[in-house]
């Protein structure tokens, strides 16, 4: 008898804890000024690439990819995805060499 009245005890708190959570909401404007970026100067070797995982974009200081070449010799602007390269069949059989030829 002992621990069904500990065992009830800890599921009504338990139960009150989730209902606290649930309707205290989400501060959506705390959640983003805390991740919010600050660049004061342009640096090539700090570029700044944001992304999800499956996503990224390295952007330069004006947040975009305005001043390609002033990155060229540092961290190069760009974007990558995991989807781009297999998105489609490969047909005609490239390979990823055929990809890194330089431009001139």
């Amino acid at each position: 008898m002992k621990y069904r009245g500990i065992l009830l005890l800890a599921v009504i708190l338990f139960a009150n804890t989730v209902h606290a959570q649930k309707t205290a909401g989400i501060n959506r404007q705390n959640l983003v000024e805390r991740h919010t970026v600050r660049i004061n100067k342009a640096d090539t070797l700090a570029s700044l690439s944001v992304g999800n995982g499956s996503f990224a974009f390295t952007v330069d200081i004006t947040g975009l990819q305005s001043f390609p070449d002033a990155y060229a010799n540092g961290v190069p602007l760009g974007t990558q995805s995991a989807w781009g390269w297999h998105a489609f069949p490969n047909i005609y059989h490239y390979k990823q060499e055929d990809a890194l030829k330089p431009t001139t």
